[in-house]
């Protein structure tokens, strides 16, 4: 009922707010989403809130929501509390999970893993705290190399939303081990965020930007490709996290070429305006 009621309240305008996108309306539960779940982390809510969406006009009834790097938990804790919220908006079924050592971050293994920013043993968990602060959210420790061959082996239900913060070029080289399998495992389209490519040192032959580079330069019908120009959607022009948001296309996926609702139906009709005449 909810989403019915929001569809009929968008209003007309250019290309980034008028009724032709589902942007508004996007933007619109993005906002009460943020403050139902109480939450920074607006780049959380955006990537899990578009992945529930699109399970939603998939017609997929339970998704996964993911965090790589999981630290103090704070990340963590605001990702189960959006998930909470979507699922009274969307009617669907989410887990959350995250993903972490469990005694910070490893030893850097070379110049890519940026040592000059990072070292062993920063950002460290409590993990009896954190686990008594979780409700919902299923906490998985260990070096990733092992951990993401046993989750794949659990039969997920499909990942709507992956926020990757492992700080590291190999541990997100490790990571990306995930985004290897079945399709089953996924959407078609997957919201990613990456918390560790702006600023500072990083660059395109260090750290998250050349784990991208290489991944896709090693699969063909697999990428991720950043969202251009989302900030002009969401209307956000003084933070930094819209150009950290991507997406994980898998172009064989059999739901890749399904309608996934962005453009609404009256998009397709353009007639001329009387100032054309």
């Amino acid at each position: 009922m909810q989403i019915e009621n929001e569809k009929k309240s968008q209003n007309e305008g250019n290309y980034t707010t008028s009724a032709f996108t589902k942007y508004p309306l996007l933007v619109s539960r993005f906002k009460e989403l943020i403050s139902s779940a109480r939450s920074p982390y607006h780049y959380y809510a955006w990537g899990a809130l578009c992945g529930a969406d699109l399970a939603k006009e998939l017609k997929i009834p339970r998704i996964s929501l993911i965090e790589m790097g999981v630290a103090g938990g704070n990340g963590l804790v605001a990702l189960e509390r959006i998930a909470v919220e979507l699922e009274k908006i969307y009617d669907i079924k989410i887990d959350v999970y995250g993903f972490d050592t469990g005694h910070g971050l490893p030893k850097p293994k070379d110049y890519r893993d940026c040592p000059n920013q990072w070292e062993e043993g920063f950002y460290p968990m409590n993990e009896e705290a954190l686990r008594s602060s979780l409700k919902k959210a299923q906490l998985i420790l260990g070096p990733l190399n092992n951990t993401i061959e046993s989750f794949i082996k659990l039969n997920p239900v499909p990942i709507a939303f992956i926020g990757f913060d492992v700080d590291y070029y190999s541990s997100t080289i490790d990571a990306f081990k995930l985004l290897d399998g079945s399709e089953a495992l996924f959407l078609p389209r997957v919201q990613l965020y990456f918390d560790d490519i702006m600023g500072y040192s990083y660059g395109d032959f260090t750290g998250e930007r050349l784990a991208i580079a290489e991944f896709n330069n090693e699969h063909a019908s697999r990428k991720i490709s950043n969202q251009y120009g989302l900030r002009y959607f969401v209307k956000d022009f003084y933070s930094m996290w819209p150009d950290m948001m991507y997406i994980f296309h898998i172009f064989d996926h059999h739901l890749y070429t399904q309608r996934d609702g962005m453009i609404q139906p009256r998009g397709s009709l353009l007639p001329l305006t009387k100032h054309h005449l």
